[in-house]
């Protein structure tokens, strides 16, 4: 017989008594949607993501039995799938052997601003504009060098706080404020080369989602 050892449920507290594989289970079914989404976003391609699905469960499944519910499980799959996310990139076969740094793509700048996309209320006309804004994001964001394309995700479009993001990231606060400027003014300088970022900077508007 195992040795009994405490787990934990989906939302991070002690597990019941259905055995850990049952607790697993549950935290795999209420969190699968969630991380396919951000792999999605980090990787762009199906498979990739898919790939980075079954990672990141996989990562999950073995350091199940130290987690100790310091965080909220979304957070701790947030850090695997994040990290997993950057072996696999140094193991794919094609990889560049260096990152572009983003100091290759744009020059600092001052100015605080967020990405937004309208998502209500859209007649025919303004919903065909979404979906070619939405694609030209897509783009720009798929052009970031990974560790700023994290940070704008986790935060603009995942909604996690800059304290979550540098959590999960290994960063200070300040460290992630400044990759998601530099990121966000290298996606607005992709887009107003497209005639698009008026539409989709604001000074106080929301996140990207």
């Amino acid at each position: 017989m195992a040795p009994s050892r405490q787990s934990h449920s989906s939302d991070g507290h002690p597990a019941s008594s259905h055995g850990e594989a049952d607790t697993f289970d549950a935290l795999y079914r209420d969190n699968i949607d969630l991380m396919y989404r951000y792999a999605s976003r980090l990787c762009g391609e199906t498979e990739a993501a898919k790939d980075l699905v079954q990672e990141t469960f996989l990562n999950a499944y073995r350091g199940f039995k130290n987690f100790r519910g310091d965080a909220q499980i979304s957070t701790w799959l947030y850090t695997i799938a994040s990290r997993a996310c950057l072996r696999m990139r140094r193991r794919r076969k094609g990889a560049p052997e260096r990152e572009l740094s983003l100091d290759e793509f744009i020059p600092t700048s001052d100015g605080e601003f967020r990405l937004q996309i309208p998502v209500e209320g859209l007649n025919p006309e303004d919903a065909l504009q979404n979906k070619q804004l939405r694609e030209a994001l897509d783009t720009a964001i798929g052009k970031l060098p990974k560790k700023y394309k994290m940070a704008l995700v986790l935060r603009d479009m995942e909604g996690l706080s800059a304290k979550e993001v540098g959590a999960i990231m290994g960063l200070s606060e300040r460290a992630v404020k400044s990759r998601l400027h530099r990121a966000r003014l290298f996606v607005r300088r992709e887009l107003s080369a497209r005639g698009l970022a008026e539409d989709t900077v604001s000074h106080q508007g929301k996140s990207i989602t």
